[in-house]
């Protein structure tokens, strides 16, 4: 059985003829005329083939199964005022299930505390986190906001920056005692570097020269690795120079377990975006999981800046 056009326009006449007694009065409920709600139901009856009313001409009666009709349609009626009610309110007060995507260690290190915070301000939404550094189609995995490094972000997506993807060149204060430290890109040749490695290939450093032009800097050592957090230990462990997202090593750095050298050398290449699909009815917790990214992104930015002076190794 198929739902013709008017059915539901049937099922409201019904009950407003139902709670108000006659055609007319239903009419003057609904801004129709006497005649329009009686085809109405009319119609209703006809395709039903059944009579949902006893007419009379002082009164209208339901039949049987009338009463049975009309407790079934209060009920269609009242869940669809209750389904409109939660896609409203859904766009006010974050629930529901928000799904997530980040690369691995960007995600674990940044974007789950953010989940941790987001999930208690807002109780009613539960969180799926996908931390992978493939590339994930966001249409087929049904992502809500995905977090991306990327110079050029997707033109498709609304796209939110939170920061740029800053490295930190780093060695241990032991290694640098021993080895000196570097003073340009062109020392790194003398020292031992630890290099991370990417489907079985070494990425080489992108490094400005003495003149500013970003270019790619290919270094060797005694430790090659696809960790990104081996070679943050390993550096920390006095193995050698190491290339690390500034993130990771903030801490350290401010301990003193790791000493930054060749800042002004640093030559950015990305950003850090959160995208999510651009249109008018964005869900509430997708809206306030990337306010929360922003604002935690931005804190984290402040308090991840130190005095240069306070970084530099000493003198010996």
């Amino acid at each position: 059985m198929t739902i013709e056009r008017d059915t539901f326009a049937g099922m409201g006449a019904f009950l407003a003829t139902v709670d108000e007694g006659s055609f007319s009065r239903a009419a003057i409920k609904l801004g129709l005329t006497p005649s329009g709600v009686s085809k109405l139901v009319g119609r209703l009856e006809e395709r039903l083939g059944v009579r949902l009313f006893h007419r009379t001409t002082r009164q209208m009666q339901l039949t049987d199964i009338g009463v049975f009709y009309c407790d079934r349609t209060r009920r269609i009626f009242d869940d669809v005022r209750t389904l409109e009610a939660d896609v409203e309110r859904s766009h006010e007060t974050p629930r529901g299930l928000l799904r997530v995507t980040a690369p691995a260690l960007l995600g674990q290190h940044r974007v789950l505390p953010v989940v941790v915070a987001f999930r208690r301000a807002f109780p009613a939404v539960k969180v799926d986190l996908h931390l992978v550094d493939d590339v994930v189609d966001l249409v087929e995995a049904r992502i809500d906001v995905a977090v991306r490094m990327t110079a050029s972000p997707p033109l498709s997506y609304v796209a939110k920056k939170l920061g740029d993807d800053t490295r930190t060149l780093c060695a241990s204060r032991d290694y640098l005692a021993r080895r000196g430290r570097p003073g340009r890109p062109g020392d790194l040749q003398e020292h031992d570097c630890l290099v991370f490695v990417t489907d079985g290939a070494p990425v080489p450093w992108k490094l400005r020269s003495d003149s500013g032009t970003p270019s790619s800097t290919r270094v060797c050592g005694p430790l090659r690795s696809n960790s990104v957090l081996s070679l943050r230990d390993a550096a920390v462990a006095g193995l050698g120079i190491a290339d690390l997202p500034s993130y990771l090593v903030t801490d350290d750095i401010r301990s003193g377990r790791l000493v930054s050298v060749l800042d002004d050398f640093i030559a950015p290449e990305r950003s850090v975006f959160a995208l999510y699909a651009s249109g008018p009815s964005i869900p509430a917790r997708s809206r306030e999981f990337v306010k929360l990214l922003v604002r935690r992104f931005a804190e984290d930015e402040a308090t991840a800046v130190l005095p240069r002076a306070r970084l530099a190794a000493p003198r010996r």
